[in-house]
């Protein structure tokens, strides 16, 4: 009896400790992390804490129901082997900002919001200045550099759409001028500034077209979403002139969250598009094309987080008709959560078209940067693009280098 009683308190003693060691509450941690409904449809379309911005920057003010993010951006790139003759550096200011506007408050479902994107960009020296030798227009590559640039001297409204949500935040519905890249292929560890490492380049994702999107959230782990929109109108054209217009696009998505505490997701869109284009001699006509794409990330630990994407697509309606890319960003410095190294490695395929013959079937580009939030409202990034192969440049090899100091609040 004796025995039986120290052997009692010392399972006693046992549990005690591994409970103050926080052993014991592991299996309850699974329980209280898993995704809560909204998570996907309301959350994804909402300024949420997100890892490269503090929380404050992105709450809603609970009494006007007003959200924003302006990000002002100096960026300064130095080109090797960009365009025939030139190998300029690049000076350039970037704006992008967000609006969110509660039009009608609703707890329980969501509301009804406007959203309203704007970007532009500036170049701040003579060769910046000039459309020829920008650098969005150099490389000769099918996946461009920064997604935040438009060209020199340009400034856009991206998005101005009416969202509405439904089914207890699960259900969403935006229509408008819409910026499709904000509700597809939005995978969070993807912050590079290649155009394909940033966003897929074989979907099509255009902006400032006509368009309506619907997401709706099975359950806490599984979502839908659908859209048709117009494609071809360019920044500064009216979206309702039909003229501007050159076909249109539908896109699906199936998502699902896996793993312990919802560290990873999982993405399948299948597409269908057509539009007007010219052939080989010039002569306009329908280039219908059909196409899948799927991505995978997955938060590794704290520290780390990875990610990879392909895509395939029937037909050259744009630049990138199949891709493969990789990356990974990697905290080193625990206690600056928002400071982050990424590697990005990928090989997409160019489309041979009458104005952009191909030269490189395959173009492999490496991207390594590094980002560090210097305070609440500064942070800067440095980076080096390796462009092998570039699709419409009869060159091997030509890079990037750059640092860019942003702003935002």
């Amino acid at each position: 009896m004796r025995y039986d009683r120290i052997q009692a308190r010392m399972k006693k003693q046992l549990f005690s400790l591994l409970a103050m060691a926080g052993l014991l509450a592991a299996p309850m941690s699974a329980v209280a992390d898993e995704p809560a409904p909204g998570s996907v449809v309301y959350s994804g379309n909402m300024f949420t804490p997100g890892p490269d911005a503090p929380e404050y920057k992105k709450a809603a003010n609970a009494k006007y129901g007003t959200q924003w993010i302006v990000d002002l951006v100096y960026g300064y790139w130095a080109l090797d082997n960009a365009m025939d003759g030139y190998n300029e550096n690049e000076h350039i200011a970037i704006l992008y900002t967000i609006l969110n506007q509660r039009l009608i408050e609703d707890a329980y479902n969501g509301g009804t919001w406007l959203r309203v994107d704007l970007a532009g960009s500036w170049g701040l020296n003579n060769d910046s200045d000039d459309p020829s030798t920008f650098y969005a227009n150099a490389m000769g590559m099918c996946s461009g550099l920064h997604t935040d640039v438009l060209d020199a001297h340009d400034a856009a409204l991206l998005e101005v759409s009416v969202k509405h949500f439904f089914a207890g935040k699960r259900g969403m519905v935006a229509a408008g001028m819409i910026k499709l890249n904000n509700y597809f292929d939005r995978v969070g560890h993807a912050r590079f500034t290649n155009d394909n490492f940033e966003s897929s380049g074989v979907l099509p994702l255009p902006y400032n077209n006509l368009a309506i999107v619907g997401q709706y959230e099975l359950d806490n782990r599984n979502w839908v979403s659908a859209a048709v929109t117009r494609m071809g109108t360019r920044w500064g054209m009216n979206p309702f002139n039909p003229d501007h217009a050159n076909g249109w696009a539908m896109v699906g998505e199936y998502g699902h969250i896996f793993g312990y505490d919802g560290r990873g997701k999982v993405r399948v869109s299948p597409f269908f598009c057509t539009q007007d284009a010219p052939d080989g001699s010039g002569r306009m006509h329908d280039r219908n094309a059909v196409g899948i794409f799927g991505s995978v990330e997955y938060q590794v630990c704290d520290a780390a987080k990875v990610y990879g994407r392909a895509g395939w697509a029937s037909g050259d309606y744009q630049r990138c008709t199949a891709e493969l890319s990789a990356g990974a960003t990697i905290n080193l410095c625990p206690s600056s959560p928002n400071d982050y190294l990424g590697i990005g490695y990928g090989m997409f395929k160019g489309a041979d078209g009458a104005a952009n013959p191909l030269v490189n079937e395959f173009e492999k580009i490496l991207e390594l940067m590094y980002r560090v939030q210097i305070n609440d409202y500064v942070y800067s990034s440095v980076y080096y693009h390796m462009i092998m192969d570039a699709a419409y440049r009869d060159k091997d090899f030509a890079s990037a280098a750059g640092v860019q100091v942003g702003i935002n609040f």
